[in-house]
């Protein structure tokens, strides 16, 4: 593969600098950056990409989208975490988007696409079960045909921003099929719909981001299946290839390291600033090559994009491996750099009342940071089940 730089993408990146420069608000840039900003400043944004022509960033240009090949989005996503820009419903742009593309009938998409990319409609996605995690085939959920609507019962776990949440994209079991991945199906729902509970789970970060999701005798439209009956598997799969590419996230990672770099100049050890440590400097160039080493991942997935080769396929998986590993890493010793002070849980300046801590400036959220990172290795498909995608794509085991 050719790593030079294409001087297409560069000008591309000038372009995305120029908007952000110009057309940013102070309100929205600037944010502290985490999986997902306030619900508020997410609708803000959308709005303001929508009105832009950049509503859908990843989508096809007959999807209502921008047609951005894969290095361009590679390209905005880099920028708006460098200004700090508020992050978009990924739900909707990254996951269901693509689905609805390609499996929805024009009246769904009709239904769905106009209010999201207006910041009116937030989603949430609901697969993981008790018990049915990793395991996703062996889902409980059930889904019977009465009528014109499907009625749901069951439960779902681990439900990010399903508080925050407009509808929910989820998985159900519509027969008992002999091989339990036939029997899955793809519906749409209005979390506003009557037998819907959704109750919180705390993280360990302090955090309120994660919920279960009780569906009892929920009817939801038949209109709203996507796909046929027994489609969602592979539905599924093909949702899941866009999960996978996307969450080493690539844009993070260089925030991590645009802070450390700030910091080994702002924290003094013995009279002197980290960064004169040779012992700290070796280690932080050693992140800063494993950052690069990404990036290099994420050029070479995005260049075998749409292939259906072995490799094409590992890939995604291999890039979630490396990526969340040196999310942790990276978070980790962020804290670390702060000695005492990062033993500190500093709130965010938007999660609690102005206060005066040491360090509080450079330190806030790293402690919180670093654990919503433990998760990392574990959402989007754990690693070791990311392991064995690459060892049956490669080697057929």
């Amino acid at each position: 593969m050719d790593f030079n730089v294409d001087p297409a993408l560069v000008s591309f990146r000038t372009t995305v600098q120029d908007f952000l420069r110009n057309e940013l608000p102070r309100d929205l840039a600037n944010l502290p950056r985490s999986i997902s900003s306030e619900r508020s400043e997410t609708a803000d944004w959308q709005r303001l990409l929508t009105a832009h022509g950049w509503g859908a960033p990843y989508w096809p240009v007959n999807r209502g989208g921008t047609g951005w090949s894969v290095e361009q989005q590679i390209i905005f996503d880099e920028e708006c975490a460098a200004a700090g820009t508020p992050t978009l419903d990924n739900f909707a742009h990254k996951l269901l988007g693509p689905v609805l593309n390609h499996f929805a009938t024009d009246d769904q998409r009709a239904e769905h696409v106009g209010p999201t990319l207006a910041g009116e409609r937030f989603w949430c996605q609901g697969f993981s079960e008790p018990g049915s995690g990793s395991d996703l085939a062996s889902l409980r959920t059930r889904a019977q045909r009465d009528g014109d609507f499907y009625v749901v019962n069951g439960q779902k776990i681990w439900t990010s921003y399903a508080h925050r949440a407009d509808w929910i994209f989820l998985l159900v079991r519509t027969s008992q099929s002999e091989k339990k991945q036939l029997g899955i199906s793809f519906l749409l729902a209005d979390m506003k719909t009557p037998g819907i509970t959704v109750r919180p789970i705390m993280s360990i970060d302090g955090r309120h981001h994660l919920n279960e999701v009780f569906f009892d005798n929920v009817r939801v439209p038949a209109a709203n299946l996507i796909g046929r009956e027994g489609e969602g598997w592979s539905i599924t799969k093909y949702l899941l290839n866009n999960e996978h590419a996307s969450t080493a996230e690539l844009p993070m990672l260089q925030v991590f390291l645009r802070r450390m770099q700030n910091l080994a100049v702002e924290i003094q050890l013995d009279g002197k600033a980290l960064v004169e440590h040779p012992e700290f400097a070796l280690r932080l160039s050693r992140f800063e090559t494993e950052m690069k080493a990404v990036s290099m991942m994420v050029q070479r997935t995005a260049a075998l994009h749409g292939q259906e080769s072995p490799i094409a396929h590992a890939m995604g998986s291999m890039l979630k491996l490396r990526g969340t590993d040196l999310q942790q890493r990276m978070s980790a010793f962020i804290v670390e750099m702060l000695g005492d002070y990062g033993a500190v849980f500093y709130p965010c300046p938007h999660e609690g009342p102005a206060t005066s801590l040491p360090l509080q400036e450079l330190a806030a959220g790293a402690a919180s940071e670093m654990f919503l990172r433990r998760a990392s290795t574990i959402y989007g498909g754990t690693n070791e089940v990311q392991r064995g995608i690459i060892a049956k794509a490669l080697y057929g085991f």
